[in-house]
């Protein structure tokens, strides 16, 4: 039996298409255990929903009914107070792994957008080829940060299975991370919902890939061209301060890290007494 399910991409867009199940919750079950998305509904394809005839409720039935919610409501307040760790993660998100050094609290890594990495960065750079247990993984990490050179590609990519493997995998936080390894972890971890969410769209991997390095590259040249327009306006100060600050606001609000102030607008900007 067919039915279609809706659901959003992390774009915030409305989606739809179709699966076979045998009943409409089998239908939400395979979408969120086959393809990873938690679909908004799931509905008949081949027929329209019942229309509902609303009915008098006694007032007797209506009055239990409200203690039960008020009830419930209760409890479940109580659970989530006492229930819920401090830094707002869940124990069903948590797990603790014994380790030689101690014990090491691990924990499903929050997805996050594509954005600049603030720290260390031979850190980020080492960590995209050391931190995730798969190809697919350490490929999409190269991508992670929008306006980056992308470093070379390796020349064998992941099959569409080896993906699909990578897409049911969890990525995982430990309290042991450096920050910055959080942050990576986090954005590729984004990086597959989105991905989820193209597949189940018709979309391939390599379709996602290819998409992927299109915006990498158009960001990187966005930046390119204001550093090189920067580097031709030093000789007017003045000019130069106000588009550094007009360039870098544009570069973040599309997510990509800003230009450094030129050392030859130190001296100027020390000079606008900023602090008063």
């Amino acid at each position: 039996m067919k039915f279609t399910y809706t659901y959003r991409s992390s774009d915030g867009q409305r989606h739809s298409a179709e699966i076979e199940a045998e009943s409409r919750d089998a239908a939400f079950a395979k979408v969120r255990a086959e393809l990873g998305i938690k679909p908004i509904k799931v509905t008949a394809a081949e027929e329209p929903p019942p229309q509902m005839t609303p009915k008098r409720v006694p007032s007797r039935v209506f009055l239990t009914a409200c203690i039960v919610l008020f009830a419930a409501v209760g409890v479940a307040v109580v659970a989530y107070r006492f229930g819920t760790r401090r830094n707002g993660d869940s124990g069903e998100n948590m797990i603790v792994i014994n380790t030689p050094q101690g014990p090491v609290t691990s924990r499903m890594a929050e997805p996050l957008p594509r954005q600049p990495i603030p720290g260390d960065r031979v850190r980020i750079e080492k960590a995209r080829d050391t931190t995730f247990t798969n190809a697919a993984e350490r490929l999409l990490s190269r991508f992670a940060e929008p306006g980056r050179t992308v470093a070379a590609l390796p020349a064998e990519r992941p099959t569409e299975a080896e993906f699909a493997a990578c897409l049911r995998d969890t990525i995982r936080t430990a309290s042991t991370d450096f920050t910055e390894v959080v942050d990576l972890k986090r954005i590729v971890a984004g990086m597959k919902r989105e991905m989820r969410a193209y597949l189940a769209g018709g979309g391939t991997a390599e379709q996602y890939l290819s998409e992927l390095a299109k915006r990498q590259k158009l960001e990187v040249s966005y930046r390119e061209n204001a550093e090189k327009r920067l580097e031709g306006m030093l000789s007017k100060p003045k000019e130069a301060y106000a588009y550094w600050l007009k360039a870098n606001a544009s570069l973040k609000s599309m997510g990509i890290y800003e230009l450094p102030l030129p050392p030859a607008l130190h001296g100027y900007q020390a000079g606008l007494d900023l602090d008063e």
